[in-house]
Order: C-alpha cells, then sequence, then structure tokens
C-alpha cells in the first residue's frame, strides 16, 4: 500500500506537466505538434538514425498513447533536434539524451558502450550493410529481438524467423529494400551474404547468456520501456501476441537464455468471453511458466488490466486470474522461494466497489483504453522491483505481499 501511495501521489500530482509550466527549478521547453511531425519527416524513410524514443513517438503519433522514457521536463529526442546545446542537460534515471537521441550523436547508430544494455555493451543499427571492423553481427534470435528494443523500433516490426543462403546471416533490417519487407529479419542460416540496401544489427558484448531478466508477453510487455527501469534487462514483447504466440516462442528463450527472472504478461489477447477459448489460455500459460521456471527461472506474472475500453471481458479476466493465482499457491507449497509470482493488478487497480482506486482513468490509461500510462508503467516498475527483493510472496497486491507460500 505504501509504495503505491507514495508513486501516486508523485506522479499523479502532475510533476511533469508543471515543468511545461515554468514551475521553480524546472526549464520550460516549448514544445509545437509541427515540431513532432518534423521529426517523423527527419527520421522517415531516407534517415540512418533512429531515436530511441522513436518506437514510443510513432505509438502516441498513430494512435494516442503515450509512455515512453523523457527527460526531467518531460521532453523526448523531439525536444533535442532543435535545441542540440542542451544536449545530457536534462538527464534523468530513465533518459540520456547523448545515448537515445540522433541529434546528440547517440541513437539506433549510436556505437558506445549503452548504459541500459547487458554488460554495457555496444548495439547499433549499422550504416552500411555489414558491421564495422570490431563489430559483430547480432547472430541469435534473443540478442535480435531484444536489441530493437535499444535501437527505438517497436518488437510489431520484428517480421520473423528464415534460413536464407542470399540474405544477410543473423539479425538484419529494411527500409524500401528490393524483395524485402520493411522491419528486422533474422536469418538463420549458416553463411548467408550481405545485400545492398539491407543494414546489420551490430554489437560488442552484448551476450544473452548474462542477461539476468527476461521480459516476454504482449504490448503491454512491448510497450514497457522496461530498460531504463531494469537495465541489461531483455525484453522480447510484440504487439497483439497471444498465449498461442509465446508458446512456440518459449523453447527460444529457453535454449539462449537463462534469466534469474521472467516477467510474463500473456492472456488479455486470448480472452474473447468465451470460456472455453479462456480456459486453452490458462493451459498454454502454464506450460509456458512451466518451461521457464524448469530451466531454472523464477517468474513474475503481471494479471489483467481494468481496461476502461474493455469492460465486457472483466468476468473473463478475473476467471484468468483467479486460475493463476491457484496456480501460484499450488507451485509455491513446500518451497522457501516460490517459482512463481502474481502481481494482481486488476485489484491493486480497484478498490472494493469496482471502481478505480485513487486516480482516474485518463492517469492509468492512454486515450486508446487499453495500454497504460507512464504512470502506469511507472507502478508496474515499482511492484516488480518489489517481487523481486527478499520477502518471499505468493501474490502481491498494491506492493504488499497478501498471500505467503
Amino acid at each position: 500500500m505504501e509504495v503505491m501511495a507514495v508513486a501516486f501521489a508523485h506522479f499523479a500530482a502532475g510533476d511533469v506537466a508543471s515543468c511545461g509550466d515554468g514551475a521553480p527549478g524546472c526549464t520550460s521547453h516549448v514544445k509545437t505538434s509541427s515540431l513532432l511531425q518534423n521529426n517523423f519527416v527527419r527520421q522517415g524513410r531516407g534517415s540512418t538514425c533512429k531515436d530511441y524514443t522513436k518506437q514510443f513517438d510513432e505509438a502516441e503519433y498513430k494512435k494516442g498513447v503515450a509512455f515512453g522514457a523523457s527527460d526531467l521536463d518531460g521532453d523526448r529526442c523531439t525536444f533535442y533536434a532543435e535545441n542540440k546545446d542542451q544536449c545530457g542537460n536534462f538527464d534523468d534515471e530513465d533518459f540520456i539524451a547523448n545515448e537515445m537521441c540522433c541529434s546528440c550523436d547517440g541513437g539506433s547508430t549510436y556505437k558506445g558502450a549503452r548504459s541500459l544494455a547487458v554488460n554495457g555493451a555496444n548495439v547499433f543499427l549499422s550504416q552500411g550493410d555489414d558491421c564495422p571492423t570490431d563489430f559483430e553481427p547480432i547472430s541469435t534470435v534473443a540478442t535480435c529481438r531484444a536489441a530493437l528494443d535499444l535501437l527505438g523500433i517497436s518488437g510489431d516490426d520484428y517480421n520473423g524467423a528464415g534460413s536464407e543462403s542470399d540474405w544477410p546471416k543473423g539479425c538484419y533490417y529494411c527500409k524500401g529494400t528490393s524483395n524485402c519487407g520493411d522491419g528486422v529479419w533474422f536469418n538463420s542460416h549458416s553463411n548467408g551474404e550481405t545485400v545492398a540496401g539491407t543494414r546489420r544489427l551490430c554489437h560488442k558484448n552484448y551476450l544473452a547468456a548474462d542477461v539476468d531478466i527476461l521480459f516476454v508477453g504482449d504490448s503491454d510487455i512491448d510497450y514497457w520501456d522496461s530498460s531504463v527501469g531494469f537495465p541489461g534487462s531483455f525484453n522480447v514483447g510484440v504487439g497483439g501476441y497471444t498465449t498461442n504466440d509465446v508458446i512456440k516462442e518459449v523453447d527460444q528463450w529457453v535454449e539462449e537464455l537463462s534469466p534469474t527472472w521472467v516477467v510474463l504478461v500473456a492472456g488479455e489477447n486470448d480472452v474473447n468471453g468465451k470460456r472455453a477459448v479462456t480456459e486453452k489460455a490458462i493451459d498454454r500459460f502454464k506450460t509456458i511458466a512451466n518451461k521457464f521456471i524448469a530451466n531454472g527461472a523464477r517468474v513474475i506474472y503481471l494479471g489483467t488490466k481494468v481496461e476502461p475500453d474493455s469492460k465486457e471481458l472483466y468476468e473473463e479476466y478475473m476467471f484468468y486470474d483467479e486460475a493463476l493465482r491457484a496456480f501460484a499457491t499450488e507451485l509455491s507449497s513446500g518451497t522457501e522461494k516460490p517459482p512463481f509470482q502474481m502481481i494482481d493488478v486488476f485489484r491493486s487497480f480497484t478498490n472494493t466497489k469496482g471502481g478505480v482506486k485513487a486516480t482516474s482513468w485518463s492517469q492509468l490509461y492512454n486515450s486508446d483504453g487499453l495500454h497504460m500510462s507512464r504512470l502506469g508503467y511507472k507502478l508496474w516498475n515499482a511492484w516488480v522491483k518489489v517481487a523481486m527483493g527478499s520477502t518471499p510472496c505468493v501474490r502481491w497486491a498494491d506492493a504488499i505481499c497478501v498471500e505467503s507460500p
């Protein structure tokens, strides 16, 4: 309760917005809709560099949602495109202009060490069709998928894996490339070849084996700017994913990774109001979780959300979560450290009358009525960090342990 109260008091009070009004201690940044539009033109088809925040800017521009990293004043890289002399002056715990923004010599083509990458690795998008000397192409699916988050590329832009001798080996990017769909591809062929118009995802010391925290699931994971809250983690979420999608990939993650923790969000996209569909999703979810656990990981599941636009699904959401509460209890029997913990998001976001707790829809959710706002993700960051702490717990609500092993 205390953690949630502190989070609501700090973030819901309008701290970031007040900076834009010239509040004491803040530098007012003037940003117009034309500046945002110009930035999309500047980073369009002909550009070689993507801002780290571009994946979030695009979602906001297209869908009316906003959840990306921002500086002390709530600004992102669009501001620095017109104010290069300010690079680094307004960094905070989740925004590093000189690493994230193209205008500050950062962004997707930045070859220096990245504070948010595992091992402080070098991860970047090549400016030609091959990696420069001293760097290697990314060569595993896990590192390919996780690198997207660092390079300003949405998980939605991952097109899949194949084996082709006449395309680049490993992870590569196409944009307006002949015979190649726009987005990121992974080629498992043992040789492959460079292709004009493609770009490689390159690295030094970006090693899947060294990752302690893995984020897996649907758009709630994909849109989670998890690297800033959990530096060195991997995020392989994809918007629209169901448990059926995740179960097809779980063996890949088990093979390539050995994380200590897996943060898992999946199931909402399965639920359509039909009980039989929900039950099948529950079975798939348990299979996914058990595979990670058998590989030595501890799993944290963040439950379904009280989405403003999905009220007709609440009954099935609650049924889904109830089954996974029982699953958590079952797995914790006879253990000191439960292998599966549940963060009860639905209950944490509602009061005893079923209404939204402590704040309004507009503060917890974006205008699409489905995805969380920056505040929602700040709460999730706090709750997950508490769950990873030393207190053994099976189920959490409002950052309080409500069920012990």
